[in-house]
């Protein structure tokens, strides 16, 4: 089964409508506490905010930015899913990884966070280089199924 860049596309405009169809709701964005969080995960310090309850969705930011560039859209995510949304290693306040900056690195980062915090299956959704972070995932990960995508 090949990953191309149509399905990782697909992924994050499904998590675009769905953050359109929450817009109305704001009595979410009134009663979701953002949380900012630590976690060492392989030796490495990860920062990621964290709200909701739910299915797990991923949230992967651009280049130059952090995970608080998805504050505005997680009160409306929260409502329904349980919302990650980490800095990506090397940005932000997260560490600089030994073992390099690159995506294949990124991925098994954040899968390994995503396992550190006990999340068994995730919707990985990336902007920019969160893109390219999430297509690695899915191609790293893509064996092993119902476990993510």
């Amino acid at each position: 089964m090949k990953c191309g860049w149509r399905s990782c596309f697909s992924g994050m405009l499904a998590a675009l409508a769905l953050a359109s169809s929450l817009a109305g709701t704001a009595s979410a964005q009134a009663n979701t506490n953002i949380a900012s969080r630590m976690s060492e995960v392989n030796g490495l310090k990860l920062h990621y905010l964290t709200a909701g309850h739910g299915p797990t969705v991923i949230l992967l930011h651009g280049y130059t930015q952090t995970s608080r560039m998805w504050k505005p859209i997680i009160p409306l995510l929260a409502a329904k899913f349980t919302v990650i949304a980490p800095d990506l290693p090397g940005i932000g306040d997260s560490g600089i990884p030994t073992n390099g900056l690159d995506m294949k690195n990124a991925a098994i980062t954040i899968h390994s966070l995503a396992k550190y915090l006990g999340v068994p299956k995730a919707r990985v959704v990336g902007h920019d280089i969160g893109l390219m972070v999430a297509y690695a995932t899915r191609r790293s990960f893509l064996r092993r199924p119902k476990s993510w995508w």
